[in-house]
């Protein structure tokens, strides 16, 4: 008789959870737009609602038939990538709150900056590069070429007026 190891559902369940949390608040907060972004909206909510059910389900499967239980133990293991992992969680949440006064570029540049160096790439200059990069690429893209309307900040601002 072989003993088969049981999922932690607790661990496994976090990002369910947090996605869950954000079809909520994307359904909520295309609701006064106009019809084509609503539609948009309840389409894109309501795919990630009917997934976020199935592994909802799935979950609860395994969990009656015993080959699961609600550990978190996997979040904390290894111990040397807990910090990692917290710290991921506050550059993503320190974008989030100042975004929209940064704009999207200095936002993107300094949280992809901070999550480069906290996950060790290596050298500090190669992280700086590529975050620059990726910013310069995606506010010229969204904020310069296609006016798409994400919040602008004192580069993306300088950037728009000095090549429209």
């Amino acid at each position: 008789m072989t003993t088969q190891k049981r999922v932690a559902l607790g661990a496994e369940l976090v990002i369910p959870v947090l996605a869950l949390a954000f079809a909520i608040y994307f359904l909520v907060s295309t609701a006064d737009l106009e019809w084509e972004a609503k539609a948009n909206g309840v389409i894109i909510g309501g795919l990630l609602l009917l997934l976020l059910a199935v592994q909802f389900v799935r979950s609860a499967i395994a969990f009656v038939r015993g080959r699961a239980n609600l550990s978190f133990a996997p979040l904390l293991q290894p111990a040397d990538a807990l910090r990692k992992r917290i710290g991921m969680l506050a550059v993503t949440i320190a974008l989030v709150a100042t975004v929209p006064w940064l704009g999207l570029g200095l936002g993107l540049f300094l949280s992809l900056a901070a999550s480069l160096i906290l996950m060790g790439v290596r050298g500090v200059g190669h992280a700086l590069l590529v975050a620059f990069a990726v910013a310069l690429t995606t506010t010229l893209l969204f904020t310069v070429a296609l006016d798409s309307g994400l919040p602008r900040g004192p580069v993306d601002n300088f950037l728009f007026h000095l090549l429209r």
